[in-house]
């Protein structure tokens, strides 16, 4: 499963990452164990952006935590954050010269022009998706953002490890930065339709 529902902060830069608090399992311990450190909570920084590819400006969103994401139930030594997606049905990003696939049963929610959160696939009998990634209050996008993922119905949702892409401040920074991630294998991707409007 791909990891857990988070929340985020109030505040948040119209333009820049959006951070949200989320779990990263550590080894099980002794129910008998007392003043163990409590387990590491990752951060997961969310920037949109615009990226084009082949001519066509694809309205963009980009996960990165600030911290390893270690499969529930491991030693909590590796960083399971990709291929828990890959199971999730992400696929790795070699390049920006075509979008990433659509991966079936996730959605991007969009209500009243701002991004609002990140939806996965219904689990067990339930029919209603689950929320992957939510902001604690919306998060303002730009209106070339707005109208590229309007005219598409369509964003890419791309994500890489801690470290791999960075706070860019500017949309060709983010792009050399999700090159640079691709070209070093640290990069899935999936094309997502909106929810919303």
């Amino acid at each position: 499963m791909a990891p857990a529902a988070v929340h985020t902060p109030a505040h948040t830069p119209s333009y820049g990452p959006e951070y949200a608090q989320a779990p990263v399992p550590g080894p099980a311990r002794p129910a008998a164990a007392t003043q163990q450190p409590a387990p590491e909570r990752a951060v997961l920084g969310v920037t949109c952006g615009q990226v084009l590819i082949e001519d066509t400006v694809y309205a963009a969103v980009v996960v990165e935590p600030t911290a390893r994401i270690a499969r529930p139930g491991s030693d909590g030594q590796g960083d399971d954050f990709l291929p828990l997606l890959v199971e999730q049905g992400f696929l790795p990003v070699t390049g920006l010269t075509q979008a990433p696939a659509p991966v079936p049963g996730w959605s991007v929610l969009v209500a009243m022009g701002q991004l609002h959160a990140i939806l996965q696939p219904p689990t067990g009998s339930s029919v209603q998706q689950n929320i992957w990634w939510q902001a604690h209050q919306a998060l303002p996008v730009t209106d070339g953002w707005r109208n590229s993922a309007n005219q598409s119905n369509t964003v890419l949702v791309y994500a890489a490890p801690v470290g791999a892409i960075g706070q860019q401040p500017r949309e060709d920074l983010l792009r050399e930065a999700l090159v640079q991630a691709a070209a070093q294998g640290v990069l899935v991707g999936a094309a997502m339709p909106l929810a919303g409007a």
